[in-house]
């Protein structure tokens, strides 16, 4: 991604020819792209808009074809997030429909056709709204990174704030930590701002950030197995823990084992605000809850109970917040390194849910390991989302 930018902004590569050669792989990858509304004429008129900006020597995104999940607006000037990417250069290449049960048309993991895309090489990057774990999970299928920031770090849309009552963040998904580094800085000032060489951090050790670096990586990480109060990680996601372990310490971060103070009730709050949210969903489009499917309908009235009962308790995301700081206080870390989830069936789980409901940043990156699959979890304290990005490029080059 980042060679392309730079190729957009030295004026080697035109924006146009990037988006004819995008619409022509989609052509030709009807399979990844079944999940994708991709509109051409609109694709077209911004890469054209794109070459005549007198600033593209200047913009970290110039060029750069980002799928955009569809409960994001890009209509219009669309919404804010849509707009910051805009105005560093990105192209937006399509919308990616969302499924309702974790499961694609295409019968992808997670159900989110952004990360099909991604993992494909199509299309660089993606965002969306994670607000159980869904796009971090799918990313973890495919073995590509995924980064939900923490609370309000990214603009999130008006419509997914009622919709998921606190849960949901906008959420970064591309191949691998560098890139997502690059964009989270695009997004994060809001404007396109030079691209700064510091963008892409070159990190091999802790010890001190090398020429063009940019976030160190964390010192020490407290590791666990645990994907829920009494539930351990199965095989695969547990020996992905275990490489990305020996590949920390190598690079000489220290590891302690501590598991996350997780409880029962953790998914029953995420649980409750997913259906209040769903209710109110309902409520706005102004449909009407018996001409909806039978599980659909229980979960509206479960939602709605919820709200006539005051369930949805301001202070719980806080109490949690606190609770998992603590347990990176008590364990002497600064971040957390745990399983992936486990495809589809990881949505809304305790080891995801946990980190939505407290709103601290998590990020879903692949382990290195010659002829192996396999991703782990990174989670941090607030405002640690660089750190944790430069981390997981530890666990990218083996």
């Amino acid at each position: 991604m980042s060679g392309l930018a730079a190729a957009v902004r030295e004026g080697r590569l035109s924006a146009v020819t990037v988006a004819e050669r995008l619409l022509a792989a989609l052509d030709d990858a009807v399979p990844v792209s079944a999940g994708l509304v991709v509109d051409a004429g609109p694709l077209r008129a911004a890469a054209a808009a794109l070459d005549r900006r007198t600033d593209r020597f200047a913009l970290p995104l110039a060029g750069v074809p980002v799928v955009v999940e569809d409960g994001i607006s890009v209509a219009g000037r669309g919404d804010e997030v849509v707009r910051r990417l805009r105005a560093a250069g990105a192209l937006v290449a399509g919308r990616a429909r969302t499924a309702e049960h974790e499961v694609g048309l295409d019968g992808t993991p997670g159900g989110r056709a952004t990360a099909t895309v991604v993992a494909s090489g199509v299309v660089p990057l993606g965002i969306g709204v994670d607000g159980d774990g869904t796009l971090r999970c799918a990313a973890a299928a495919h073995g590509i990174t995924a980064l939900k920031p923490g609370r309000r770090v990214l603009p999130l849309p008006d419509a997914a704030e009622r919709r998921w009552c606190g849960l949901a963040e906008p959420t970064l998904i591309a191949g691998c930590a560098e890139d997502l580094t690059v964009v989270l800085d695009a997004l994060s000032r809001g404007t396109g701002g030079p691209a700064a060489p510091s963008s892409v951090p070159r990190l091999t050790t802790p010890a001190g950030p090398g020429p063009g670096s940019g976030a160190m990586p964390v010192s020490s990480l407290a590791a666990s197995l645990r994907t829920g109060r009494t539930r351990l990680a199965g095989p695969d996601a547990a020996s992905a823990v275990h490489a990305a372990i020996t590949l920390l310490q190598d690079a000489g971060l220290g590891l302690v084992a501590a598991d996350p103070p997780y409880r029962a009730v953790l998914v029953v709050h995420s649980a409750r605000r997913r259906q209040a949210g769903l209710a109110r969903r309902v409520e706005d489009l102004g449909l009407d809850p018996a001409e909806l499917p039978r599980s659909a309908r229980s979960l509206v009235r479960r939602g709605r109970r919820v709200r006539r009962l005051g369930g949805l308790r301001p202070a719980t995301p806080a109490s949690w917040r606190q609770r998992m700081v603590a347990w990176l206080d008590d364990a002497g870390a600064e971040a957390g390194l745990l399983p992936a989830p486990p495809g589809a069936s990881g949505a809304g789980s305790t080891g995801v849910a946990a980190w939505n409901l407290a709103g601290l940043p998590s990020l879903v990156a692949p382990v290195h390991r010659p002829g192996e699959h396999g991703c782990v979890q990174l989670v941090g304290r607030p405002g640690s989302e660089r750190r944790l990005l430069a981390t997981a490029a530890l666990l990218a080059e083996g």
